[in-house]
């Protein structure tokens, strides 16, 4: 029986993955899958598992011959659950990957790929320090991080071979999965596929860089900020992205996008707090075209207002609300999340 090069993807679809960026990664996902099929060396050892993140950890694709391996399409839901997914990762290995007997000799080492672009939302510590401090490894591990707020401290002591990839743009996603192939492919090639290959055999990208203890990339000290908002006239859900401009002390409206039906599927993850006194300016709701937001004071709901509106029934649990027409009073603080 051959010996095979099992591969697993850890891949984050948490909330600040929604639109665009899921988007890129559900491409690169197909564009790595499939230039592994052309590979006649890979599509003999290589094996693949994909597992998510988000609310909670999730095996979309169990270890498979790459060639009868199926892209899930991934979808995203709140939280960024990465401790779950290193101890699913690791439980996953125990259960697929053969070992050596006296008779056969077991499976490559594992090759672990974490794509994340944020920060954790669960406790990640012990099973990083399990993961990585095992002697002898049970995985070669790398970690990507995605853009300038990943907290590559953190992401080190998962695994030494952190790389920083900046920012999630079509090209630099188009790079990272045509590295993520070459790299299994060295890797399956390898005289010691057990031991990792060097990357001046799979030189990085433009737009990545190797995060050493020399030069590890500080993360942004005003994270984006989004949160859930909930149209007050349609009942569809919708994310309001926020980022920070030095330029006025405040944090500007971005992207509002339209959530799926199953995003709140897995549950809520509980995020940090937003003081709606550093926002300037409200979302725009991409369902009614509301440029205003509220908080429902008795189930904690954050819908979406059309300036001028004076009362409203809660479109979560129908409260009905009266507002102060000249809008004064103390800033709302709501539940969202950073990164």
């Amino acid at each position: 029986m051959a010996r095979r090069l099992p591969v697993y993807l850890l891949l984050d679809c948490s909330e600040s993955m929604v639109g665009n960026p899921l988007d890129l990664v559900n491409a690169g996902v197909h564009s790595l899958l499939s230039a592994l099929k052309r590979d006649p060396q890979s599509m003999e050892t290589v094996f693949v598992s994909i597992i998510t993140f988000d609310t909670k950890a999730r095996v979309v694709a169990p270890l498979t011959e790459v060639f009868a391996v199926h892209p899930p399409l991934l979808s995203a839901h709140p939280g960024t659950a990465l401790g779950a997914a290193l101890t699913l990762v690791q439980d996953s290995i125990k259960r697929e990957v053969r070992k050596t007997t006296p008779s056969l000799k077991g499976d490559y080492k594992p090759l672990i790929f974490i794509l994340t672009d944020g920060v954790p939302t669960d406790e990640w510590r012990g099973p990083a320090k399990s993961l990585k401090g095992v002697e002898p490894k049970i995985a070669n591990i790398y970690a990507i991080g995605c853009g300038d707020e990943v907290d590559f401290t953190a992401m080190r002591e998962i695994t030494d071979n952190c790389i920083y990839l900046k920012g999630l743009t079509p090209s630099n996603i188009k790079d990272l999965f045509i590295w993520l192939s070459a790299s299994v492919q060295y890797q399956s090639v390898s005289v010691n596929p057990d031991q990792l290959v060097s990357l001046d055999k799979i030189p990085l990208k433009k737009g990545m860089e190797l995060v050493r203890p020399d030069n590890i990339p500080k993360p942004s000290e005003k994270p984006r900020l989004f949160f859930h908002i909930l149209c007050s006239r349609k009942r569809n859900h919708f994310l309001a992205r926020y980022a920070y401009s030095p330029e006025t002390g405040f944090y500007q409206p971005g992207e509002s996008l339209p959530l799926p039906e199953d995003f709140f599927s897995e549950g809520k993850a509980k995020g940090a707090p937003i003081d709606t006194s550093e926002l300037e300016d409200a979302p725009t709701c991409p369902f009614c075209g509301g440029n205003d937001f509220a908080a429902c004071p008795r189930c904690g709901t954050v819908f979406c207002l059309h300036v001028g509106d004076t009362q409203v029934d809660c479109p979560s649990c129908s409260a009905h609300i009266r507002f102060k027409a000249d809008g004064d009073g103390p800033p709302l603080i709501i539940d969202g999340s950073q990164g």
